[in-house]
């Protein structure tokens, strides 16, 4: 007897459900495979790519290119040194006058405090 007690019904759905995990399977298979194919084309497409031309082929203004991008890199990367320690200088400077400003807010309240006594 089945679990609802259809055994056919449910002897049905089982074989549906059954044909459909095999329908996406072999879907998975052969997409692996292709999958598998086209990484073997691309590898093969940029060995030939690689013994044909090089970057200075393809644009001399590319070499150019690569020098000052790294260049503009060395100068973002010493910026941002310079900006961490400003910002270092700057928070140690903000901390100092916020404790200053603390300990006259407390010296302020306790003269009140006095007074209103």
């Amino acid at each position: 007897m089945g679990l609802f007690g259809d055994d056919e019904r449910q002897d049905a759905r089982l074989d549906a459900l059954e044909g459909h995990i095999r329908t996406l399977t072999e879907a998975l298979h052969s997409n692996q495979v292709d999958t598998a194919t086209c990484r073997a084309a691309v590898l093969r497409l940029q060995a030939q790519v690689d013994q044909k031309i090089s970057a200075e082929d393809v644009d001399p203004a590319l070499a150019a290119f690569n020098d000052d991008l790294r260049a503009a890199r060395k100068a973002v990367d010493e910026s941002t040194q310079a900006a961490s320690q400003s910002w270092a200088k700057l928070q140690e400077g903000v901390n100092e006058a916020l404790e200053s400003l603390r300990k006259s807010l407390n010296r302020a309240s306790e003269r009140l405090e006095q007074e209103a006594s």
